[in-house]
C-alpha cells in the first residue's frame, strides 16, 4: 500500500445531540416519558427514543422504568443530568448572545423568591432590572425555600432569593442584606406602650401566632428554645398577612424576621414591632444558585444588579 494513501475511515461513533439531552432532562425532571412529552410538545416515543439513544451512545443505563413510580435515575443518570443541564444552559446563552456586539445581556432569567419576601423585594428588583438591563426578562416564581431550592437544582430556576437558614449546601449563596427578628404585638398589648426591646421571658405565657412557612416556623421555635422558652402556639399558618391580622386582633404575639413599612394589619388595625431582649441573631437574605451550574451572563448580570440594589436600600 502507498504510504501516502489514507486508511479506510472507521465507523463513526454514535453522536449525542442537544435535543436528546433536552428530552432526557425533561424526563428526569417530570418523572415520566408522557409528562416530558407533554412539556416538550413531542410524543412519548420520541422521549423514550432520545433516552435510549443516549444510553447506546454512552454505553450506560441512565434510568429504570417503574410503572408505579415512574422513572428512577441511576447513578450515571444523575451524573449526566447535572452535566446536561449545565450544557443546555450554556447552549441557550450562546444562542441568545451570538452576534451581540454591544455586550448587553439579553434573554429570560428565572428567579424564585421566598413567598413572604416577594412583595417587598421583587417590585424594586423588577424596576431596577427593567431600567438597567432592558434586554433581560425576569420570570418570577414564589414558594417555600425547599420548593425553590428543588427547582434550582432541577434546572427550572436560575436563582432564588430566600433566608439563608435551611438552604442546601449544594447552593452557592451571596448575602444581599441581613434582617433581625422582631416581636409583633397588638397596639394595646401591655408591652407595646414602652416602645422598648421586649424581654422574651415576658412572653412565656402569651399565645404565639406562628408563621409556619418552611423554614420560618422551625427556625422561630429553635431560636426560642435556645433561650429556654417553650411557646404556647395558638395558631399555625403559612400566611404572613394572616399572622399580622391575628396579632392585631389580640389573639397573641408573633416573631417575624420581616417588618413591612406599614405597621397596620391587612384590616387596618395597628401593630407594634419591637426588637427582642436579648437580641436574636440577624438572618441573612441571600441570592443562591446551583454551585455545579455556572450562571449565564444574563443571570450573573441580574445577580450583580440585585446585590447593588439591596446593598443601598434599607431593610427592616
Amino acid at each position: 500500500m502507498d504510504a501516502n494513501s489514507s486508511s479506510p475511515a472507521s465507523p463513526s461513533s454514535p453522536q449525542i445531540t442537544l435535543r436528546q439531552l433536552e428530552l432526557f432532562c425533561a424526563a428526569a425532571r417530570t418523572g415520566s416519558f408522557t409528562a416530558a412529552a407533554q412539556e416538550r410538545y413531542v410524543t412519548p416515543n420520541a422521549v423514550a427514543g432520545a433516552v435510549t439513544d443516549l444510553e447506546t451512545a454512552l454505553k450506560v443505563r441512565l434510568c429504570v422504568r417503574r410503572r408505579a413510580r415512574g422513572l428512577e435515575l441511576t447513578g450515571a443518570g444523575e451524573a449526566l443530568l447535572a452535566r446536561a443541564q449545565h450544557l443546555l444552559v450554556t447552549a441557550e446563552d450562546l444562542v441568545l448572545n451570538i452576534g451581540d456586539h454591544d455586550g448587553a445581556p439579553r434573554g429570560p432569567v428565572r428567579l424564585g423568591c421566598y413567598t413572604t419576601l416577594a412583595a417587598t423585594l421583587i417590585p424594586p428588583l423588577w424596576e431596577h432590572v427593567s431600567a438597567h438591563l432592558p434586554g433581560v426578562r425576569l420570570d418570577m416564581v414564589e414558594g417555600t425555600a425547599t420548593e425553590l431550592a428543588e427547582q434550582v437544582t432541577a434546572g427550572r430556576l436560575d436563582m432564588l432569593i430566600a433566608y439563608e437558614v435551611g438552604l442546601s449546601p449544594e447552593l452557592a449563596a451571596r448575602t444581599l442584606f441581613t434582617t433581625e427578628p422582631q416581636v409583633i404585638l397588638p397596639a394595646d398589648h401591655r408591652l407595646a406602650a414602652h416602645r422598648a426591646p421586649v424581654p422574651l421571658t415576658e412572653l412565656a405565657e402569651d399565645p404565639l401566632i406562628l408563621l409556619d412557612l418552611p423554614p420560618a416556623g422551625e427556625n422561630t421555635l429553635e431560636l426560642m428554645r435556645q433561650h429556654g422558652l417553650r411557646p404556647r402556639i395558638a395558631h399555625r399558618t403559612t400566611s404572613f398577612e394572616l399572622v399580622r391580622s391575628m396579632v392585631a386582633r389580640g389573639f397573641g404575639y408573633s416573631l417575624l424576621f420581616q417588618r413591612p413599612h406599614i405597621d397596620v394589619s391587612h384590616e387596618g388595625r395597628a401593630l407594634v414591632s419591637l426588637p427582642t431582649e436579648p437580641a436574636l441573631p440577624a438572618e441573612p437574605i441571600v441570592l443562591a444558585h446551583d454551585h455545579q451550574v455556572p450562571l449565564t451572563s444574563r443571570a450573573a448580570a441580574v445577580a450583580a444588579a440585585a446585590s447593588e440594589l439591596f446593598a443601598r436600600t434599607p431593610h427592616q
